[in-house]
């Protein structure tokens, strides 16, 4: 088995519903890093631009958007929770080991299926 790894980035908006301080509207850059896991096939796991065009096609419905009206209480968590889902429908042949999601530059929630 072999793993290999893509990042990208999105903007969004979101409130937290009843949060003190996140329960306004407010937006952040996010950085989403997956990872994968499979059989190398012609010398590849998977070709790096399809990986990335697979999670393009999930945060593209994410970016520049208000999150809320897609997730019902859109924390970091969730939000990793929803691209996770996305992306295991468009990478059936492979596992998926790892999404992470940084919400800005130091804060993240990480999903290990």
């Amino acid at each position: 088995m072999m793993r290999v790894g893509i990042a990208d980035y999105f903007d969004s908006s979101h409130y937290i519903p009843g949060h003190e301080k996140c329960g306004k509207l407010h937006g952040h850059t996010y950085r989403v890093e997956v990872e994968v896991e499979g059989e190398l096939k012609g010398g590849m796991v998977i070709d790096f631009a399809d990986l990335k065009r697979a999670l393009r096609e999930v945060i593209d419905d994410l970016d520049h958007r208000v999150l809320n009206d897609l997730i019902e209480n859109p924390t970091c968590e969730n939000i990793c929770i929803y691209i996770y889902e996305r992306l295991k429908e468009k990478l059936k042949d492979l596992k998926i080991v790892r999404v992470r999601l940084y919400e800005g530059k130091d804060k993240w929630a990480e999903l290990i299926p």
